[in-house]
């Protein structure tokens, strides 16, 4: 923080804002990316710009260097915050894949919750 604070033109980037991680065989939650951008946020006083998932930047990036079409291409990944939301909120189909961050259960709360965004067009049990 303190070449933010030095610095008024630098540029807080993050790759990702993802809360937690999945560690270990156990599957411990640790803190993610996104848990260290908050607190950077905070001490800084900027708000970071996420070039990462679920980036509309990104989505935008990828569909016109590739020369896609958002509606034809699906986003497949095993987090419902970052991979599905960002290919829901791209016009992409978007899977889930249940070896990773969500499961069922994180499925049934988004759609509890109305989270329309995070739900995906497919579920995958595995790869």
């Amino acid at each position: 923080t303190f070449l933010l604070h030095q610095n008024p033109k630098a540029v807080l980037v993050a790759t990702n804002l993802d809360a937690f991680d999945l560690v270990g065989f156990d599957a411990r939650h640790l803190p993610g990316n996104g848990a260290v951008v908050r607190a950077v946020e905070a001490a800084s006083g900027r708000d970071a710009i996420n070039v990462g998932k679920p980036s509309g930047l990104l989505a935008k990036l990828i569909v016109e260097t590739f020369d896609l079409k958002a509606e034809e291409t699906i986003m497949i990944g095993d987090r419902l915050d970052t991979d599905v939301k960002f290919g829901n909120d791209a016009g992409m189909k978007s899977g889930l894949v249940l070896t990773g961050c969500a499961n069922a259960a994180s499925i049934e709360d988004a759609a509890v919750a109305g989270d329309e965004t995070t739900i995906p067009t497919f579920i995958f049990p595995h790869v």
